[in-house]
């Protein structure tokens, strides 16, 4: 198989193995360090001769997965389940991309899945052991593009008011991303894909990141279909809150509006300064550093697709059932009683969480304080804002938007099984290989109805197919939901009781 292709910016050699050829650390963009930095992203450098890109670029650099989450995650896990618990390189200029394709052929056409990976817009990488794709591209011959761009304060502080050149400073990291999609669409071809058929997929951070592509402007027409896994943004940050952020950062640093001092920082002090400031949070891409109005966002991602700015799209969302257990799983939380689940509910929820507790408890009257406060909070963050973002994608004239669940379950701290946050991605992935956590007698059925779903949706915008129970489009008269499990099956309205409860309930 061929090893080199040309790029508008100069060849690049892969390495062809396991029936694909991989390119890995192909810049799509220039340096954001020195002056780069908080700046809009610019087209790579044209470079002479060939480019080796056999292995993966810079990851932007970034906290911890343990200091994004406040636990640490077992080394285990990274053999058991393909993530890293810290990434292997790091750099700031890390506006890199990863292609696998079957081969690199310009006149083969093939659809292309754009990959948009999770961290809740402050961690990870392209470059994680569950994002090699090549067994999707081999088993289903697509072409599939794994993207590096600017994370946490590196991608989203925003410096509007310190000069014109930092106008969409905020939303930095989404505009990386936006020119990644410009390099597929200019490039992509010769390496076997089509420009014209190309779905954008992401999960947790990257599902934000697919629901705000969705809303800005510079990303329409680069992209025909769009899956956004466990990650859906209904209102970015304000400006408002996004300078106070940006203050606090600043105040951290000591060194006040001081642009050119900032700009020769060391990022490491910078993505720091960016922790102190902005802590954990479940809702890090409006508590944090995430997606913020401005000039290439001007309008909330729930508020854009309501006007339309998603009616050319075929959308799939959806989220596991039991998200939140996957960040709350401390001995501690599965021994608290009710009286100290509720306090901390309120916490999340405010004044709703005795009133949505109780709704909960009718719905599920044999579960126990912790599941029920699990279900609430993976409700709040994940699934109903799911349902919202659809509900405004109705409304703008989106054509057939469909919705899953994903529901098979595994034992907990107190024996009870739940579908945490992350665990359909080796399904859809069909990347058992890199997450046996996953395999068992379930999985090789399970793997053929997911990935099939998803490759489904990158070939003809309709993620039916002959292995999976016929999914309706989703409607607020039916909402027709796919459940993935080991039997698969379409479910009008799951927990509607529940959903119903947050009616009258903020979010």
């Amino acid at each position: 198989m061929a090893d080199v292709v040309e790029t508008n910016a100069g060849e690049v050699r892969g390495v062809a193995a396991n029936g694909v050829v991989a390119f890995k650390g192909i810049p799509y963009g220039d340096e954001t360090s020195g002056d780069g930095r908080f700046r809009p992203p610019r087209p790579a450098l044209a470079w002479t001769g060939v480019r080796d890109c056999t292995d993966y670029g810079p990851s932007c650099p970034q906290i911890s997965i343990a200091e994004m989450t406040g636990q640490d995650l077992p080394p285990e896990i990274e053999t058991m389940i393909g993530v890293w618990n810290h990434e292997r390189r790091t750099g700031e200029d890390c506006l890199v991309l990863n292609v696998w394709t079957p081969q690199p052929d310009v006149d083969a056409s093939r659809p292309v899945l754009v990959w948009l990976h999770g961290g809740g817009m402050a961690v990870g990488s392209a470059s994680w052991p569950l994002y090699d794709f090549t067994n999707l591209a081999r088993n289903n011959d697509v072409v599939v593009v794994g993207v590096n761009h600017r994370l946490g304060v590196l991608g989203f502080l925003d410096l509007s008011h310190l000069g014109d050149e930092f106008a969409d400073s905020g939303n930095a990291g989404m505009l990386d991303v936006v020119a990644a999609l410009e390099w597929v669409r200019d490039n992509i071809q010769r390496f076997g894909g089509d420009p014209a058929n190309v779905t954008i997929f992401g999960e947790s951070g990257g599902g934000i990141k697919v629901t705000s592509l969705l809303a800005m402007p510079a990303a329409q027409g680069l992209f025909r279909n769009a899956c956004a896994m466990s990650g859906a943004i209904l209102e970015a940050r304000e400006p408002e809150l996004a300078r106070t952020t940006t203050e606090s950062v600043l105040e951290q640093l000591g060194i006040g509006s001081d642009v050119e001092a900032l700009c020769k920082l060391d990022a490491d002090a910078l993505v720091q300064a960016g922790l102190a400031t902005s802590g954990m949070s479940l809702d890090s891409a409006r508590a944090g550093f995430g997606p913020t109005l401005g000039p290439s966002l001007p309008q909330h991602p729930v508020d854009a697709v309501r006007a339309g700015s998603g009616s050319d799209v075929n959308v799939v969302l959806g989220c596991t059932t039991h998200e939140m257990v996957a960040f709350m799983s401390s001995p501690e939380l599965f021994a608290a009683d009710e009286a100290s689940l509720r306090m901390m509910l309120g916490g999340m929820v405010g004044d709703d969480a005795d009133e949505l507790y109780e709704a909960y408890r009718a719905a599920n009257p044999d579960d126990s304080p912790i599941s029920l406060f699990l279900l609430i909070v993976s409700d709040k963050f994940m699934r109903v804002p799911h349902i919202r973002y659809t509900e405004a994608l109705l409304a703008g004239g989106a054509v057939d938007p469909r919705m899953y669940l994903f529901d098979l379950r595994q034992p907990g701290l107190d024996g009870v099984e739940r579908a945490g946050h992350g665990s359909d991605m080796p399904f859809f992935f069909d990347n058992l290989d890199k997450a046996p956590a996953s395999d068992g007698p379930h999985a090789a059925p399970l793997v053929r109805t997911m990935s099939g779903a998803l490759i489904a949706l990158a070939r003809s915008g309709d993620p039916n197919h002959e292995a999976l129970p016929n999914w309706p489009a989703y409607t607020e008269a039916d909402r027709d939901t796919m459940i993935f499990n080991v039997e698969c099956r379409v479910e009008r309205d799951p927990m509607a009781a529940e959903r119903r409860a947050w009616d009258d309930a903020t979010l």
